[in-house]
């Protein structure tokens, strides 16, 4: 007869020590891209208390940055979609200065703002549809199309406005972009607001999870019953609308625009949502948080250089160097989505 012997079990309070389980847990959560592009802005804001002084974090300097950083924000988080969904629309800056070109000359023309911001909005949506028409229906390269809807929006705004825009400033619309609610910019609140909402959407819904299937591995995502057509022409309207909506409070925010606003602004904010952890090479991988951090670090950045009088050239070359290490993460990642 034989007998059979267990080892007895491991007492976990001789063996285990919760305060290094914890500092495990601490140091894990770094190792994802939210974890990484928080202690970037924690990093960003030692800087700028040590190099500028309890000024940076100022009431009236948190006021700046964050009006700043507002309508990029809610521009980058409606884009964002489009690039989950494995569709980068370069065409985003030159709509949000196509958007607020036409909702200046409208105003300025007497007809109701708010008659005129739906008219502006349903625009940018026929603009995010006719680049998913072409992308999806044709097969068409995105960044080639996108290219060219940036080109002729840009050449749109030039004819438009051929002389000095008129003034249109609107007092709703101008309190809203310039107010603050306990210190912080209203327009800021606004944005993190629609970020949280956007967040949850892409992270808890089964909305979410098609994009980013369809982002990820659009085959695999038809296979699985998923449209794909679908869920691109409506990620592209959503970027189209968003960019019109940025416009729109630009003109708010300025009460007027040039032929010339918008500019550059893809990549300001393409190149915010790469740091934040965002794949444009691939869909399916990013949080609109990690975005909402990614802006928050260059906007500090720009902050902290600006204050010091440095020459502006600089600021590119530091985004550069933070965006080639946010390549150099994700590649060594190996891609992985947020979670």
């Amino acid at each position: 007869m034989t007998q059979t012997s267990t080892a007895p079990a491991r007492p976990a309070t001789l063996f285990d020590d919760p305060q290094q389980s914890r500092a495990r847990r601490i140091l894990g959560s770094f190792k994802g891209p939210v974890g990484s592009i928080s202690a970037t802005l924690v990093v960003t804001l030692l800087i700028g208390l040590v190099w500028v002084g309890p000024s940076f974090l100022s009431p009236s300097n948190v006021q700046i940055v964050g009006v700043s950083v507002a309508i990029p924000l809610i521009v980058g988080v409606m884009a964002s979609f489009a690039l989950l969904a494995g569709v980068v629309d370069l065409s985003i800056g030159s709509m949000v200065g196509f958007g607020a070109v036409i909702f200046n000359q409208l105003v300025a023309a007497g007809l109701n703002p708010w008659l005129v911001a739906l008219i502006t909005v349903v625009v940018g949506a026929v603009v995010g549809l006719t680049n998913a028409l072409v992308i999806v229906k044709f097969g068409a390269e995105p960044l080639a199309v996108t290219l060219g809807m940036l080109t002729l929006l840009r050449g749109l705004c030039q004819v438009i406005v051929v002389s000095a825009p008129p003034s249109t400033l609107i007092d709703p619309l101008y309190n809203v972009t310039q107010g603050a609610i306990l210190g912080f910019p209203t327009l800021l609140l606004i944005g993190i607001g629609i970020t949280l909402i956007a967040a949850g959407v892409v992270s808890k819904t089964r909305v979410g999870r098609k994009v980013q299937a369809v982002g990820g591995d659009d085959r695999a995502a038809a296979r699985a019953g998923i449209s794909v057509t679908k869920v691109r022409v409506i990620a592209l309207m959503v970027s189209g609308m968003g960019a019109a909506i940025g416009g729109i409070l630009y003109v708010g925010q300025l009460g007027s625009a040039s032929n010339v606003l918008g500019t550059g602004l893809e990549f300001q904010i393409y190149a915010a949502l790469m740091i934040g952890g965002y794949s444009i090479t691939r869909g399916g991988v990013g949080n609109p948080l990690g975005g909402l951090l990614g802006l928050l670090v260059v906007a500090g950045i720009t902050n902290i250089l600006n204050v010091q009088f440095f020459d502006p050239d600089y600021l590119d070359l530091i985004v550069a160097i933070i965006l080639l290490a946010a390549v150099l993460v994700d590649r060594f990642r190996g891609g992985d989505s947020f979670e």
